[in-house]
């Protein structure tokens, strides 16, 4: 089924040449009525990665902006344009807590939409979910868009903690992929 992108609602003028937009019910793009410029409104990529240690402890971060401001996650972010999933879920890891990861270290597990909103646009992204191992988190700090870091073990984390739906169903699957209960 196709859903209406709710960044459209914000937009009334043509990029191209300032007249107004008209929007078709229920579709991703908006159209001119002058020009006939066309513009697209797709899915944002954004990844994450599930990262454990030898003992089965896994690292999340402390949100340090909004949204979620304070929040736990997972270690991740938005794909740059013409980046790979592989390569942007490395780089994020990098960024947000100093863990170098090369792609062929990471398994993908889990796919989710996400509705995510920032400074008063409305995203929506597809978020890409890889796992992968490292034998300790010594090399572990937070960085740029991080407050802390957290180690525990899956059945530990407080779900009502973690910033977002498909984070939290992402943690949730893995913990079923990886049989592990929860308290």
């Amino acid at each position: 089924m196709k859903q209406y992108h709710p960044t459209l609602d914000s937009i009334r003028f043509c990029p191209q040449c300032g007249a107004p937009v008209r929007t078709p019910p229920r579709e991703n793009y908006l159209e001119c009525s002058r020009c006939g410029f066309v513009l697209f409104f797709n899915a944002a990529l954004a990844v994450a990665v599930v990262l454990r240690d030898a003992s089965g402890r896994i690292l999340l971060t402390r949100r340090a902006k909004e949204p979620a401001k304070g929040r736990l996650d997972v270690p991740g972010g938005f794909a740059d344009i013409f980046e790979k999933p592989e390569d942007a879920a490395c780089r994020e890891l990098a960024e947000e807590c100093g863990i170098v990861l090369l792609p062929e270290n990471l398994d993908y597990f889990y796919s989710d939409v996400n509705p995510y909103s920032y400074r008063g646009v409305a995203y929506v992204s597809t978020d890409l979910y890889f796992s992968a191992q490292v034998p300790d988190f010594s090399s572990a700090r937070a960085l740029d868009e991080s407050s802390g870091i957290a180690v525990m073990f899956p059945q530990e984390i407080d779900m009502r903690e973690v910033s977002f739906d498909s984070a939290r169903n992402a943690l949730k699957h893995y913990m079923a992929r990886n049989d592990i209960k929860r308290h």
